[in-house]
């Protein structure tokens, strides 16, 4: 069965530090959350989600968000 489009959003969130990060690190870091005995989501998915919550207002991104590799994220203030 399979969760739903947001169910992996409170993971993001949790992972961007209070001074921000690049979008990158962030999925890389939830990716290695829980990989046994294999892997829930994969890394387009994620950043799709840090897009939707860019879009939505509960994270600011500093360029692209869809650059994962440049762009940094960060809480709203």
């Amino acid at each position: 069965m399979s969760a739903s489009v947001d169910y992996f959003d409170p993971f993001l969130l949790k992972r961007v530090p209070p001074g921000g990060e690049r979008i990158a690190r962030v999925i890389h870091e939830v990716l290695g959350l829980d990989g046994d005995p294999y892997q829930q989501v994969g890394d387009i998915m994620l950043l799709v989600r840090v897009v939707a919550l860019v879009e939505s207002g509960k994270l600011m991104a500093d360029g692209d968000p869809e650059d994962m590799h440049s762009t940094r994220i960060r809480l709203p203030d």
